[in-house]
C-alpha cells in the first residue's frame, strides 16, 4: 500500500504539528550515528552531516513505497528539533500493530538536546557506553542503514 505524499508536504505537516505542540519547527535531521540518548539529555553531534537531509528524504521515499513511515522528534533546543525518519526496512524490524501509514510523533517528554562538536564526538565514539547505546538502539537508523 504505497503512500502518495511528498517529503516536503509531510515535513510541512510535521513542522505544523511541532508548532501546535509548543516546539520549534526548525528541523535537524539525525540518524543514530549523530545522537546518544542519555537519561537527562540527548547528545547531538552538531553540525550534522549535510547529507542527512538527503538521506532522510531517501528513507521517506522508501518508506512510502512500503506504505509505512515514521517521522519522530527525539530532542530539542530552544530553536531546533532533532528529528529522524524510520520505517521497518529489513526483516525483523517490523513493529507489532503498525501496518501502514505515516506516523508523526514527538517523544513525550521531549528531551533537551545538547550539541557536541564533531571533534569531541569523535572521541566519544570510543566510550563503551556510547558503543552499547549504538548497538541496542534499533528504532533509529544509522546513516549506513539509510544509505542501503
Amino acid at each position: 500500500m504505497r503512500i502518495e505524499r511528498s517529503f516536503e508536504d509531510t515535513v510541512a505537516s510535521f513542522q505544523n504539528f511541532l508548532k501546535e505542540s509548543g516546539h520549534p519547527s526548525n528541523l535537524i535531521w539525525v540518524f543514530r550515528d549523530d545522537i546518544w540518548q542519555r537519561p537527562e539529555t540527548v547528545l547531538v553531534k552538531y553540525p550534522t552531516s549535510p547529507a542527512n537531509k538527503l538521506l532522510a528524504q531517501k528513507v521517506f521515499n522508501e518508506g512510502c513505497v512500503k506504505g509505512l513511515i515514521s517521522i519522530n522528534a527525539i530532542a530539542a533546543t530552544d530553536d531546533e528539533v532533532a528529528a529522524t525518519v524510520w520505517f521497518p526496512k529489513f526483516t525483523g524490524e517490523e513493529v507489532q500493530g503498525w501496518n501502514g501509514g505515516i506516523k508523526l510523533s514527538i517523544d513525550d517528554p521531549l528531551p533537551r538536546a545538547t550539541f557536541i562538536k564533531p571533534t569531541r564526538w569523535w572521541f566519544m565514539q570510543f566510550l563503551p557506553q556510547f558503543r552499547q547505546y549504538q548497538q541496542r538502539e534499533w528504532t533509529i537508523g544509522t546513516q549506513q542503514w539509510a544509505a542501503a
